[in-house]
């Protein structure tokens, strides 16, 4: 489904200017997990009820961005929850523990390598992203992430059987994912402090617009 907004006509009001109305009223549909940026929460997996403004973080937090490159799977000893394809990539404890201190554990925002523009608008259909090992999750979990940012459509899988095992393992612990996210390349590795920025929606996840400022 894609987001589109469409004008609001009843009663012989039509909320477009460029058709004849007095203004413009519009009507959204947004399919937030599927069509750009958004943050979410555990009630996006399970029936407790708790959306995401009861989580997720209202002022600046401090954070760790951190530049990876993607792992073949299948060459990887790390675990997942099913079995890998030979065309699978994904992000390993190994790595992880490689490039990342671990310092100010409460906020990671992960960027993949490369990093091309082309992210923006990716045909994860066509072009199956990469995710993440179970131990990798474990381990940011371990570290004490509760707010995880992703320039990945998912964590998890696109298809792992609908289990979203590595929802499910952060969740046990952490507060919120923030998944397709762009970084641009200025944006250098390192601390700072990060808003996520999302609407007052009631709702087990939201738009967002995270701002990262380096320091």
């Amino acid at each position: 489904m894609q987001t589109r907004a469409i004008p609001v006509e009843r009663d012989g009001f039509i909320g477009a200017v460029n058709r004849g109305g007095g203004c413009n009223v519009s009507v959204a549909n947004v399919d937030i997990h599927c069509t750009g940026t958004h943050t979410e929460c555990v009630g996006h997996i399970d029936d407790s009820g708790i959306i995401i403004t009861d989580v997720c973080p209202t002022g600046f937090i401090s954070a760790s961005l951190v530049s990876l490159e993607t792992e073949i799977a299948n060459e990887t000893s790390e675990n997942y929850h099913v079995p890998f394809c030979d065309e699978d990539r994904v992000i390993t404890k190994k790595n992880l523990v490689e490039k990342w201190s671990g310092k100010s554990p409460e906020v990671l925002i992960l960027r993949t390598l490369p990093n091309n523009e082309n992210k923006k608008s990716l045909n994860y259909d066509e072009n199956p992203a990469p995710f993440f090992t179970n131990d990798a999750i474990d381990y940011i979990t371990h570290l004490g992430v509760q707010n995880l940012l992703v320039d990945l459509p998912s964590i998890d899988k696109a298809d792992d059987g609908g289990q979203l095992g590595n929802h499910n393992r952060f969740f046990e612990k952490g507060k919120t994912i923030s998944e397709l996210l762009y970084i641009p390349n200025s944006v250098l590795d390192g601390f700072g402090f990060l808003q996520i920025q999302i609407p007052n929606w009631g709702l087990d996840a939201a738009p967002s617009r995270p701002i990262f400022y380096p320091v």
